[in-house]
């Protein structure tokens, strides 16, 4: 591991084009400004190892059940979500609610704790 020193305002470069600013430093927290081209994914350490243990469930679910139980059901995946859909559908998809668009779902998000 590298370990460096920089001030606030400071910056390290990574690979050429990975920018890493010190935007502020304060008691027990360090504010990191990232520029990466928009192909990086940055994620924090807790979300990434949440993305990694999903990704072996599902690869558990696609290649490791092939039984009687797994010819019942058919695994759908998309870009941000994966289901398990039956082969005899309980309800049709008409009769469920639509989806909320993205764009509209920070607005039912609880407001931050004040300070």
């Amino acid at each position: 591991m590298l370990v460096l020193t920089r001030r606030p305002s400071e910056s390290i470069i990574i690979a050429g084009n990975i920018k890493i600013t010190v935007v502020s430093v304060g008691p027990g927290r360090v504010k990191l400004g990232i520029e990466a081209p928009p192909n990086v994914r940055i994620d924090r350490q807790e979300i990434h190892d949440k993305l990694e243990q999903a990704s072996d469930v599902l690869s558990a679910i696609t290649s490791g059940g092939e039984t009687a139980a797994s010819d019942a059901h058919t695994f759908v995946s998309g870009p941000d979500t994966a289901m398990i859909v039956t082969a005899t559908p309980t309800e049709t998809p008409a009769a469920s609610a639509p989806p909320l668009p993205l764009n509209t779902l920070s607005k039912y998000r609880l407001p931050r704790k004040p300070r």
